[in-house]
């Protein structure tokens, strides 16, 4: 028999929809790309650590929880990446990418 738990938290749900992924990119920058339009806009290296660390840095923003960050779209979307990828990323650049989501 599986072990299974129950969550009990009282929060609406939410579901994340896999919409692209941030790439390495030239002199430093990630590229933010949607499947199927293609490269959205780039954030450069910096402010992805800035943003890791808390501080606020444009567009890029630490989760409540510190799992996520937010990127804050051109045309007002915002995209979500798990910060876990994110570090991944800046730790085996230019080898890694990062999944992107949108909330439902």
């Amino acid at each position: 028999m599986p072990f299974v738990v129950t969550s009990v938290k009282e929060r609406p749900s939410v579901r994340y929809i896999k919409v692209g992924r941030l790439v390495p990119g030239d002199e430093g920058y990630i590229r933010v790309i949607r499947d199927g339009s293609g490269e959205v806009m780039t954030v450069h290296k910096t402010d992805m650590v800035l943003a890791l660390g808390g501080l606020l840095s444009g567009e890029v923003r630490l989760s409540d929880s510190g799992n996520r960050l937010m990127i804050s779209g051109p045309s007002g979307e915002e995209f979500h990446v798990l910060s876990k990828q994110v570090r991944g990323m800046l730790a085996d650049w230019p080898g890694k990418k990062a999944a992107l989501f949108v909330v439902e």
